[in-house]
This record gives C-alpha cells, structure tokens and sequence, in this order.
C-alpha cells in the first residue's frame, strides 16, 4: 500500500519524453467514447433504439458531458509542456503550423461530409446544412472540436510563469459560469460559446503541466469518490432528458477530475506506453472518418434488412475503429492521402520524395 508521501510524488514527477503515456491513455479513451456516443445516438435517429428509454438517455447524456472536455484538457496540457513559442513570434509560428495540422483536416472532411449528406440526402439521419455558414461560422460535429481547438490556439499564448497559468484558470472558469448561467449567453453566435464552454478545459490542461500543481490538487481518494459521486448524480438525473447546463458542468467536472488523476497517478501505465503512443496516432483518422464509416456500414446493414440494435453496434463500432485505421495505413504510403489527415508530416514526405 503506498503512503501518502508517494502518491504525492507520483502526480507530482517530472514528465519526460516526445509523449506522455496518461494523455495518449485519457484521448484512446475519450476517443472510444466519441465513437460510441455518435453510433448510439445515430440508432436512435435510424428507429433502431427509442430515444425515450432510459438506457438510451442515461449513457448518451452522461457521455456527451465529460467526453470532448477530456479532449481539450490533453490538448492543453501538451499545449504548456512542449513550452517552445512562448514568446510572440514563437507564438506566430506555432500558428502557423497549427493552422495547417488542424485547418487541413478540418476543411478537408467537413467538405467530404456535407457532400456526401448532399449525394445521399434520402439515406442520411441529418441533412446538409449551408457549405459556407457551416465551415466558417457553425462547424458540424465532430468537427467543431478541430476549429474550437485551433480558435483556443490563437487566444491562449504558452505562459512562462504559472501564476499566470492560474490567474487564467480563474477568469475561464468565471466565463464558463457566466455561460452556463446566463441564458443571454446561448443566443451568441455559434464559434462564440463553444471558446466560452471549452476554454477552462483547455486552460485546466494547461495548468496540470506544472507538477506541483498536479501533486497539490490531484488526489486518488477524492477521484474515485467524485467518480462515485459522478454516477450517482447522472443515474439520479439521466433517465430522461435533462438539459441543465449547471447539471451538466458538475458532472463532466467530477467525471474529468476523476479520471485525469487515476490516469496520471496509474503505476503501471509507463509500460504500456509504446502501444499507446501507436494507438495515439491513430486518434486524427478515426476521429475525423467515424461517422463517416458508421453511416456508410448502417445504411448497408439496414439495406440487408439487418435491424438488430446488437448487431447494428457491434458492427458499426468494429468498423467506425477499423476502416479508419486501415485507411491511415494506406495513406502512409501515398503522401497526397495522408495529407488529409497529417498534412505537416505529408509536405516532409513530399518533400523527401522529389528531392
């Protein structure tokens, strides 16, 4: 049994290393969750599953709390610890190479997925909005992530001191309270309250890369007791739809409390960490292919006459994770394929190639 010396120094040591195994850990998770909320959420649109039961409302909704914040919380930890470009300029050209990392996916499979909505309008559970509104201004899922994500980039510049780390915290913490509370806030405009919602996950990340911040406010035992806590509220709450955003704030902040500190503070994950940082790079192409794959695999097995709630699942996840994976691995080889997903590291390959 470890005291309580040592469990401080486990959240508190130093990281080291191109990755760090707890956020390839957390982001393999949050993916996963992504997957199956988007797949349980289209059996419900195809009639497969009744979006009044209980058993659809209750994982669909506490899901879709904690999930995509797990996402920023990472991004913003490796945002601070690769500490390069925390001055303007280094700021600009982070910019730069992150406009073209997210931007080209970004654009790149919004484009695919409204013209597909378009070409399959009949077969599709929700229709093609405007191309235009859609790409600059209202961003569909899961795309949203990508554009919120680079917008956080460009307003949150690397801080050299952590003081100033935390006096952020607490302006995007009052920010996120002003929007959950303040019905005023859900008529901005669409970019506006995602920056306003996910900010103080991207800045909670940020703060986490300073290790005595993590030994100071991680602890195990208040982690599996917000985790507890966590499921008892969403059981108590989730059985039918319930759209509190307060609600909603309490328990994706026990839910990611939870399981930030259990990933960081895991003994064993180190060894682990070759096949998470492989799996972690296949997070862009499952990411941005899922729901297209889902779609694709649903409309087939519907077509065969196929309509069981197990089967449609089980399928549909095998191949939202797998497709995805494989077509990665093709791209691999072809530099004008894997630009979609990796377009920095495709320009090196082009590069390489004609030179």
């Amino acid at each position: 049994m470890h005291n309580k010396s040592t469990v401080y120094e486990s959240l508190n040591k130093p990281l080291s290393g191109s990755r760090v195994a707890w956020v390839d850990a957390v982001k393999l998770f949050a993916c996963l969750l992504v997957v199956f909320g988007h797949l349980y959420m289209s059996m419900a649109s195809s009639g497969l599953l009744n979006e009044d039961n209980p058993w659809y409302q209750l994982p669909i909704q506490t899901i879709y709390t904690f999930h995509v914040p797990l996402f920023f919380v990472c991004s913003g930890f490796l945002y601070q610890f690769n500490k390069g470009g925390s001055t303007l300029e280094g700021h600009l050209r982070s910019l730069k190479s992150k406009a073209l990392s997210l931007g080209v996916p970004y654009v790149f499979f919004s484009t695919l997925t409204l013209l597909l909505k378009n070409v399959f309008s009949s077969e599709v559970n929700n229709q093609a909005t405007p191309f235009v509104r859609t790409l600059l201004f209202e961003p569909i899922a899961p795309y949203w992530y990508l554009y919120t994500l680079f917008l956080l980039f460009c307003i949150i510049p690397r801080l050299g001191n952590i003081k100033h780390a935390l006096k952020l915290f607490i302006a995007a913490f009052a920010i996120k309270l002003i929007y959950v509370f303040c019905p005023m806030c859900w008529s901005f405009p669409d970019l506006v309250q995602k920056i306003a919602a996910c900010g103080v996950w991207f800045v909670l990340g940020m703060l986490l890369s300073d290790g005595d911040i993590r030994g100071r406010v991680l602890n195990r035992i208040v982690a599996v007791i917000a985790m507890i806590a966590a499921l008892i509220i969403s059981f108590n709450n989730y059985g039918t739809e319930n759209t509190n955003r307060g609600l909603q704030f309490l328990i994706a902040a026990l839910f990611v409390y939870s399981i930030i500190t259990i990933a960081i503070s895991a003994k064993g994950l180190q060894k682990y960490a070759p096949f998470l940082s492989k799996m972690g790079r296949f997070f862009m192409p499952v990411y941005v292919l899922h729901t297209i794959c889902a779609a694709g695999i649903r409309s087939i097995l519907l077509k065969l006459g196929i309509d069981s709630l197990c089967i449609n699942m089980v399928v549909g996840f095998t191949i939202s994770i797998a497709a995805p994976i494989a077509i990665y691995q093709i791209s691999l080889s072809h530099w004008w394929m894997l630009f979609a997903f990796e377009p920095v590291k495709a320009l090196k390959q082009m590069k390489g190639k004609y030179e």
